[in-house]
């Protein structure tokens, strides 16, 4: 059983198909990135649209007979004697291993206008979504080293670069590096974003002008979508991502994760597909062992 049916669950679920595995993809239909304008820096794809490429991918999977995706969500899981009952909105499934591919939840911060401008011309990763943006006029939100290492970044990216702390800008040396990138640093308190149909027009604060952007980088707030791997005993990490070994297994028999909600860094499709593909090669070589 795979819960998730994101690029980590999908490409998961086609490996584990191919070895003529038995499969059951969970998947609620909300993925993170549902509001995003497209996926960057995939091979061999132009900016496609994620629930496209979700499409494709379930297109892909309907040639495997031992593979079924099904839309609900997961209320509850309990480990078993050699397996695991998955109580779903439609009753419970049995099943001998897990693979936890549900992703992450990512929230962006609480500033008036954001919602409206999400996945769109507000963005978190900017290896994402920076080449889209490339020689436009950007702002990244956030105060201290991280930040300015973000805004450093983007610089490759743009010329017109503003970091906006929203307060005291708590850096530790890094002002010389930025005057350097030609970064400049705004300590006001942003009150709020105000743009349309997507898109970003100016950035407002409680003193001072209004920085008109066409874009914003922001440090989400991260965590796991649901419950799951509290209710079966899995370690996080100190960032909310489930603790894996190499080759995703976690600390539970049985019970693996791939994707976002195992990846501590670096998170990016790209990234997840492989990460599906890497643990699903795992789980068949696992239950190989078990039934020989």
């Amino acid at each position: 059983m795979i819960v998730g049916g994101g690029p980590a669950g999908l490409s998961a679920a086609l490996v584990l198909g191919r070895a003529r595995r038995r499969v059951l993809v969970l998947d609620t239909g909300k993925p993170a990135n549902r509001f995003s304008n497209g996926i960057g820096g995939l091979l061999a794809q132009t900016r496609v649209a994620p629930a496209d490429l979700r499409a494709a991918g379930r297109e892909q999977l309907d040639g495997f007979p031992n593979v079924e995706v099904r839309e609900c969500e997961v209320l509850d899981a309990a480990a078993l004697g050699d397996g695991f009952a998955i109580k779903l909105d439609g009753g419970e499934v049995l099943t001998r291993s897990l693979i936890l591919a549900h992703g992450l939840r990512y929230d962006p911060p609480q500033i008036p206008g954001v919602q409206g401008l999400w996945g769109r011309s507000v963005f978190h990763c900017p290896f994402c979504d920076g080449w889209e943006v490339r020689d436009l006029s950007l702002a990244v939100h956030g105060s201290g080293p991280e930040a300015a290492q973000s805004a450093l970044v983007l610089s490759g990216w743009s010329r017109d670069v503003v970091l906006l702390t929203d307060g005291p800008a708590n850096l530790n040396g890094e002002r010389a590096a930025l005057d350097h990138a030609g970064v400049r640093v705004r300590e006001e308190p942003v009150r709020r974003l105000v743009g349309g149909e997507g898109w970003l027009d100016r950035i407002e604060f409680e003193s001072g002008p209004a920085e008109h952007r066409d874009a914003l980088f922001v440090r989400t707030h991260r965590g796991q979508p649901n419950g799951l791997a509290d209710e079966l005993g899995v370690e996080l990490s100190a960032a909310g991502t489930i603790v894996i070994d190499g080759d995703g297994r976690t600390g539970v028999r049985g019970v693996y994760a791939a994707g976002d909600a195992a990846t501590e860094q670096f998170r990016s499709v790209a990234n997840a597909i492989g990460s599906g593909s890497r643990v699903a090669q795992r789980v068949a070589l696992d239950y190989a062992l078990r039934d020989n």
